[in-house]
């Protein structure tokens, strides 16, 4: 049985990879040149490089796409860490909730290196 996955196209494989394994704890469970596979209890994160033919160095750095299609929930064991590290790794976690976001809900928004935004919440 296939599980449940989502592919992410990145212009540096390693450096988004690194993310989301130090920032929010996903765990390798693949990987070659060209692809890494992350696993977040029981949901595939394939992080896919996008070919070197395609990347214009000249682009400016990714901004954050808050009106993306698609945005992927991850729980994490301590906010406050998760937020830290992702500093340290190239990306941000908002210190407040979303406007629209309960009070209570104890959920942020944040992004990767390259500006592709998710939502965090604490893991129960």
């Amino acid at each position: 049985m296939t599980s449940v996955s989502a592919v992410l196209f990145a212009k540096d494989l390693q450096r988004v990879s690194d993310f989301y394994v130090e920032a929010l704890g996903l765990q390798r469970s693949a990987a070659d040149d060209h692809h890494v596979a992350l696993d977040c209890r029981g949901f595939s994160l394939i992080v896919h490089q996008i070919p070197q033919a395609l990347i214009h160095e000249s682009e400016p750095l990714f901004p954050r796409r808050d009106e993306a299609a698609l945005r992927l929930m991850f729980p994490v064991n301590d906010i406050t860490t998760a937020r830290q590290r992702a500093a340290t790794y190239g990306g941000h976690i908002d210190a407040t909730p979303p406007a629209w976001a309960a009070a209570n809900a104890n959920a942020f928004l944040g992004h990767d290196p390259e500006g592709n935004v998710f939502k965090i919440v604490h893991a129960s």
